[in-house]
């Protein structure tokens, strides 16, 4: 049996909640399950001593203020980043989370947890890195969901464990994707999760039909979430979680 209710439109916290707290902290993954999520969505990079850590970007150059590529770093050295207080003095002190102290965050709670592998190309065999980290962890697969951009990464995961719930991600300049490409993503994956901007009910109808999901990413607000619930969408994927549900009341 799922965690969630397959009936019901899926509300995703996209990096937590960013509209509230640091994207991609501790903070923000708690925050976020404070209100009622089904799905919480992070990004993971891998350093250059194998650990995986949970950052949107390649580089700590946004998110820190200062400079620096993940791939070429120690987590040692990441751990003197201060992720937070770019965002504000409250926030002073907030540390990249390592992919584990996520696991174990949402590990007996009914959230699921939308693992994003960024640049899975740049990381070989990251994939099997994830996989052995939440095993580890005792997370069952219905626990977790896992997208990414790159499809190879992505029939590769259903290679290593085809139990597990998968999900292609569409960039918006993506938008005239073929009926034909969308019904192959739909032989190796479960969702189909686009930029909302290339929704439309034929988009949805192919996707249905090919037994894909949508969850579109990233919709901030009202206007934008009433409109792809009324196009047929599975469920909406924002940084302000703390909105949904009033976003989805009908």
């Amino acid at each position: 049996m799922n965690v969630y209710n397959q009936n019901c439109k899926l509300k995703v916290a996209h990096r937590g909640v960013p509209s509230l707290a640091p994207e991609n902290t501790m903070i923000s993954f708690k925050r976020a399950i404070e209100f009622n999520i089904d799905l919480l969505e992070i990004d993971i990079h891998r350093t250059i001593d194998g650990e995986l850590v949970v950052i949107h970007d390649p580089t700590m150059n946004r998110t820190s203020l200062e400079k620096g590529v993940i791939s070429k770093l120690t987590y040692e050295a990441l751990k003197k980043y201060d992720v937070g207080k770019w965002i504000g003095q409250a926030y002073i002190g907030e540390q990249i989370p390592l992919f584990q102290d996520v696991l174990k965050l949402i590990k007996d709670t009914h959230i699921k947890l939308l693992i994003e592998i960024k640049q899975p190309e740049n990381y070989p065999n990251i994939e099997v890195d994830i996989i052995t980290k939440i095993k580890q962890h005792d997370i069952p697969h219905n626990q977790i969901m896992i997208q990414s951009f790159n499809r190879k990464s992505i029939q590769k995961i259903n290679i290593l464990w085809p139990e597990i719930e998968l999900g292609v991600l569409i960039k918006k300049k993506d938008r005239f994707i073929s009926k034909r490409a969308i019904k192959k993503i739909g032989e190796y994956a479960n969702y189909i999760n686009p930029n909302y901007k290339i929704v439309t009910i034929r988009f949805v109808k192919v996707a249905h039909a090919s037994h894909l999901k949508i969850l579109p990413y990233t919709v901030n607000d009202k206007h934008t979430a009433q409109k792809m619930l009324a196009m047929g969408v599975d469920g909406l994927i924002s940084d302000y979680a703390h909105l949904l549900d009033e976003w989805m009341k009908s």
